[in-house]
């Protein structure tokens, strides 16, 4: 159904929203703001500690992190539930503060967007910031250049996203096998073996 939802109002970072052509960068809804504490917190958390270390060896080799006494369903749990709080995050980002209406499918596949993301990002933290800016950044263009009286076909506003996602995952694919830092038991299960 489509009903109206009441948002949260944008928070301006004085003095920063005076700064002439990117001011209106630091007059965000605080989730915006939020996020960039989330990206950062996350970087620390992986990089920089042992929870991180632990986590990635985990990814990497579970079996070698439950030789070294980790509880690897439990590291696991905890990194599905944390990404799945971070998907309902941006799922009520669009929904409150984006359109500030609830529609059914709403996320027109954005979803999809998101996982080739992770791909094109190669599982780096800041590449993922840089092509969320890019896809985000497309997003956003679009109504802006129809503001300024640019006529474009509607089907093509729509696609545009989904047909600039297409060509960087072709990009990605079409370059040379780099690493891909992808961890060695990515979608794999894991069952602990008996200990004698």
């Amino acid at each position: 159904t489509n009903r109206p939802v009441s948002g949260l109002s944008a928070v301006e970072l004085w003095p920063l929203s005076e700064l002439p052509v990117i001011g209106k960068v630091f007059v965000q809804n605080p989730i915006v703001y939020l996020t960039v504490v989330i990206f950062i917190a996350v970087v620390w958390l992986l990089k920089r500690t042992r929870t991180g270390l632990r986590l990635r060896a985990v990814g990497e080799n579970p079996q070698a992190a439950d030789a070294a006494g980790i509880s690897v369903p439990g590291y696991r749990l905890a990194a599905i539930v944390a990404g799945s709080a971070l998907m309902g995050l941006a799922g009520g980002f669009i929904a409150v503060l984006s359109t500030k209406m609830w529609i059914a499918d709403m996320t027109g596949g954005r979803g999809w967007i998101a996982v080739s993301l992770v791909i094109f990002a190669r599982w780096s933290p800041w590449r993922a910031l840089a092509g969320a800016l890019l896809f985000g950044g497309i997003e956003a263009l679009i109504p802006q250049l129809a503001a300024t009286g640019v006529r474009l076909p509607q089907y093509f506003v729509l696609m545009t996203p989904y047909a600039v996602t297409l060509l960087v995952m072709v990009w990605v694919a079409s370059g040379k096998r780099q690493s891909t830092s992808q961890p060695g038991a990515l979608g794999e299960p894991y069952i602990r073996e008996e200990r004698r």
